[in-house]
């Protein structure tokens, strides 16, 4: 059995949403996919073909890491260790879905379960709310329930808290939704448009610390602040530009001075930016971005009739053309 689970990029809100603004974000067709099969080992093997890595573990050392886990969640909200060392390996945010998922009663069977992505990780589309979806999905059905809409949504929010120190609605709802998504005041709306070209993924590189310290950095110099409210106002005037098809640029170029002027844009990545917008488009970093490091992770750009290989090039970036996910995390053929 399959699934998979759409990346996310945020077009405006990324930061600003902890503060009740509201947030647009797409889900792409780049994914994280879960193939599962029954094993004879009384307990999950979890392999990580791309990384060369595989690991297994007992049912009941599984309900173990799972209690330890939640343990170390409630020491962060203690404030005793930081969001970015709740979990103590990656891998264990895939280990900890499958155990939300177990019945009551030991499986009688064991699972082996294989997990490849597309996404780069840490780098502003998802990446742990796609596999959160992904294995959810799969290892609900395997063990014979199965989730709505609405409560794999939640399901994904209660595990991605384990990478970020909180269940952000906007990655949570994106990948189990798919499509476009507006988050406002807790309510997610899909939007029944699409973007259509010019619309560019660009990858700046792995930021240096995660999205749990810069939304900790961002939240000591900025909690109070009444820039919020810029970025809700610029958010509400990109939706509407969106919807009646009219040119974005300069509403991006705003978003991208203010999220400099949060801190969350390294020097690099401006000075790219620049070159973009001198060039007649627009970009701005489409996630958490950094404070510290000279990586951005995701941005997002509008770049009608540009050439984009060579900039890209000369800076060491990826970059693709946006494709939207209109379903979202899904069980595949």
């Amino acid at each position: 059995m399959k699934a998979c689970a759409p990346g996310k990029l945020i077009l405006s809100g990324e930061h600003s949403a902890v503060y009740g603004a509201p947030a647009i974000a797409l889900a792409v067709n780049r994914y994280i996919r879960c193939e599962a099969e029954y094993s004879s080992f009384a307990g999950l093997t979890l392999n990580l073909p791309d990384a060369d890595w595989q690991a297994q573990m007992s049912w009941s050392d599984l309900r173990y890491l799972n209690e330890h886990l939640d343990q170390r969640f409630q020491l962060f909200e203690q404030g005793h260790i930081g969001a970015a060392h709740i979990l103590e390996a990656p891998h264990q945010l895939a280990l900890y879905a499958v155990s939300q998922c177990l019945p009551e009663t030991e499986p009688d069977t064991g699972l082996s379960l294989d997990i490849r992505s597309d996404l780069p990780l840490g780098s502003g589309m998802g990446s742990s709310a796609a596999l959160s979806a992904a294995v959810t999905c799969l290892t609900q059905k395997l063990f014979a329930t199965s989730l709505d809409t609405a409560n794999l949504f939640q399901r994904v929010r209660y595990c991605e808290r384990l990478c970020h120190g909180r269940g952000g609605l906007i990655d949570g709802a994106t990948v189990t939704h798919g499509g476009l998504i507006e988050v406002d005041a807790g309510q997610i709306t899909p939007l029944p448009v699409t973007l259509g070209d010019g619309w560019y993924y660009i990858h700046s590189g792995v930021p240096a610390v995660g999205t749990g310290e810069c939304v900790d950095n961002v939240r000591r110099r900025f909690a109070d602040s009444s820039i919020w409210q810029d970025f809700s106002g610029l958010t509400a005037q990109l939706k509407a530009a969106i919807v009646s098809g009219t040119d974005p640029r300069v509403l991006i170029r705003e978003n991208h001075r203010l999220l400099t002027k949060i801190g969350v844009v390294p020097e690099p990545v401006q000075r790219f930016i620049q070159q973009l917008e001198n060039l007649g488009g627009a970009a701005k970093v489409s996630g958490a971005g950094a404070v510290a490091g000279e990586f951005g992770g995701a941005l997002i750009a509008y770049l009608p009739n540009i050439e984009l290989s060579e900039w890209c090039r000369q800076a060491g970036y990826r970059y693709m053309a946006i494709e939207e996910d209109k379903q979202g995390a899904r069980l595949e053929d």
